[in-house]
């Protein structure tokens, strides 16, 4: 709850968006100091593998962009609440399954920490207008490269291949990315639900791939979501307009 204390300061006249910008690298710092001390403590294996923290900076990086667009101080403190939510839930995930007390439920909650913390900086990253084409396409490979080695480490131990599988999904969804900001007329938020998606598909295949778990219904259910990209692209291409 710290956390989301320091947070609602964010949104202050007294700080310029730099300094903002510099608050949230601290904050970023301390939750992810504290994290490797309960992780230690705890004598989680392998602790200090980086897939431990991606999401609760994530989530921080994602509430501070959020908190300087912010038009008010209600959806400000919404987007830090829901970091101290997405911190907690994912933390919950890890130390849990560390301490041998892994649920079905926390599989969801991964997922479901992991997806919104990527769908909302796509969003973020698209809708910028202050950053040329390379900055947001690099953003975008950095987010679901960091997104996509959480997810694969929880199907293998082996460093290399989580993020060798995690290298090819970024690969992929950047070069989505380069093709609909380039062909589409579309806005930031069409765009970042497509390559979310994607993402999302791509990344499931591939984790139940590794685990050996890749079954019919899971193909079908990750093929929906394929699915559905494939339609939602068809369709800005057919209207050839901004959709909603």
């Amino acid at each position: 709850m710290w956390a989301v204390a320091v947070g609602l300061s964010f949104k202050s006249e007294l700080l310029s968006p730099s300094q903002v910008w510099q608050a949230t690298a601290t904050l970023a710092a301390l939750v992810t100091l504290g994290l490797v001390f309960l992780h230690a403590r705890n004598r989680t294996p392998a602790w200090l593998s980086l897939d431990h923290y991606i999401s609760p900076v994530l989530a921080i990086i994602a509430a501070a962009a959020f908190s300087i667009l912010a038009p008010d101080y209600r959806v400000h403190a919404l987007a830090m609440f829901g970091m101290g939510a997405f911190i907690f839930a994912s933390s919950f995930v890890d130390l849990s399954r560390g301490m041998g007390r892994e649920r079905p439920l926390h599989r969801f909650l991964r997922d479901a920490t992991t997806f919104c913390a990527l769908l909302a900086l796509f969003f973020l990253i698209l809708q910028s207008n202050d950053l040329p084409n390379i900055v947001k396409f690099s953003a975008i490979f950095v987010v679901a490269l960091l997104s996509g080695y959480r997810s694969f480490r929880f199907a293998t131990k082996r460093e290399g291949l989580a993020l060798l599988s995690a290298f090819l999904t970024a690969g992929t969804v950047t070069f989505g990315a380069f093709g609909m900001v380039t062909y589409l007329n579309q806005g930031s938020q069409y765009v970042a639900v497509i390559l979310a998606f994607a993402w999302y598909a791509w990344q499931g295949l591939t984790v139940h791939a590794l685990d050996d778990s890749l079954t019919r219904r899971i193909m079908f259910e990750y093929g929906l979501f394929a699915v559905i990209c494939v339609y939602l692209i068809a369709l800005a291409l057919v209207t050839g307009r901004p959709i909603g």
